[in-house]
């Protein structure tokens, strides 16, 4: 099978020859670019290179000499924005790390060294961000609608849109991805509602206002969902015919619970994340949509099912009530499972090459029987993972799930 063949068995609940894997096909399945740097020096690849494309979590794009070792079947469609207004066509060199290695970074990405060795990013005199002193990632710092109390002031600040040099840059990258893999492409749209409410407002304020403005977050959400349709035909039109899945996300999940009620989830977010599913149903049956969502979510799994999410990722299954054979058993006949292939909380940081082996065993014996289950460790591989055990859990996933 080829490897989008794989995948497309795997999301219609079919077994393939082998249980797809992926290693970078979204932002919550990548690695870090400090650690994907040392697995380019212990594979002595030639290039020692790393372009961070995603400069919020500082991810490494995955190259194809990469995800043909690791065996993964799945490749990003990336969005032309790598934070902050930079732009993944264009690369420049920084020395954010201090280790010695050759980063690469979006244009227009600029870092300023504050007196307190913190590194922020500035626009128009403000601070939006900042990265702290012997940090690995940048947080944000400014929220454009904190204190917003008009229509008017959200309306001029959720204006999305996706340019024409972005739509060019897209079909010319996904054409690429055809012409040179057999893999699947995941086509990275975002259409949040609940953490981009974090976004604009802050979170604190932002979940205030939930309950004690509703009527205002309630237009937030119609807005944002108004400019994602508009935006969606613009993306589906240039790019829907070759890509497989289209990505969107909201984490609405904690280590230990749900953010919010589920009274709250269907009567708040639900009917905008059915309406946005149904869209993309309507203008690409063919697509599969992909809900990233972390955390503790069972409760919500149904009313994504129904809501129309077809693959959800990252199954994080040390969460509180994410059980991996309750999950399958409860669910696996009518959602795909991208992810929960591994520990990423205790077992890869800190267990052993054998414990790794072992935990990615487990899982797949869950995960894996009548196919619904794409291999991927449970959200990014961090940076202080050793090439070592990158290695062992995508050998470990490509040789016994072949026997899945």
């Amino acid at each position: 099978m080829t490897s989008r063949e794989r995948v497309l068995s795997a999301l219609n609940h079919r077994e393939g020859d082998r249980i797809p894997i992926d290693l970078g096909g979204m932002r919550s399945t990548g690695i870090h670019a400090i650690a994907y740097r040392k697995l380019k020096e212990y594979l002595k690849t030639p290039d020692r290179s790393v372009r961070v494309f995603d400069v919020f979590q500082q991810l490494a794009i995955v190259e194809s000499e990469i995800r043909e070792r690791v065996h993964s079947d799945v490749v990003e469609l990336k969005r032309l924005n790598g934070g902050f207004g930079s732009k993944i066509d264009s690369w420049v060199e920084l020395d954010i790390f201090k280790d010695g290695g050759c980063y690469l970074f979006p244009s227009g990405f600029d870092p300023k060294k504050m007196p307190d060795g913190s590194l922020a990013i500035i626009r128009d005199g403000r601070v939006i961000a900042s990265m702290p002193p012997g940090g690995y990632y940048f947080d944000g710092k400014y929220f454009p609608l904190a204190g917003a109390n008009s229509r008017e002031e959200i309306d001029e600040v959720v204006t999305l849109g996706i340019s024409p040099e972005e739509l060019s840059f897209l079909k010319a990258q996904v054409s690429s991805i055809r012409r040179e893999t057999d893999c699947a492409i995941m086509g990275t749209f975002g259409g949040n509602f609940f953490e981009v409410g974090h976004t604009f407002f802050g979170y604190q304020e932002f979940m205030e206002r939930i309950i004690t403005d509703r009527p205002l977050v309630e237009y937030f959400l119609d807005r944002l969902l108004e400019e994602y349709k508009r935006d969606l035909k613009d993306y589906l039109d240039a790019v829907g015919d070759d890509i497989d899945l289209v990505q969107i996300g909201d984490d609405y999940g904690t280590q230990e619970n749900t953010q919010i009620s589920l009274r709250l989830f269907r009567s708040l977010f639900k009917p905008r994340l059915k309406a946005l599913c149904d869209y993309i149903h309507e203008l690409k049956p063919d697509v599969f949509i992909f809900l990233h969502s972390c955390g503790s979510i069972y409760p919500f799994i149904p009313d994504f099912i129904d809501a129309g999410i077809q693959v959800l990722n990252p199954v994080q299954t040390n969460a509180k009530n994410m059980d991996p054979v309750k999950l399958k058993g409860e669910f696996g006949r009518d959602i795909v499972f991208w992810g929960g292939g591994c520990d990423t909380q205790h077992v890869l940081p800190f267990g052993d090459l054998k414990e790794v082996e072992d935990d990615v065993k487990r899982r797949i014996d869950v995960f894996g029987p009548s196919g619904g289950f794409v291999f991927a460790s449970i959200h990014n591989i961090q940076m202080e993972i050793d090439p070592e055990k990158v290695l062992k859990l995508f050998d470990t996933a490509f040789d016994y799930g072949k026997s899945h």
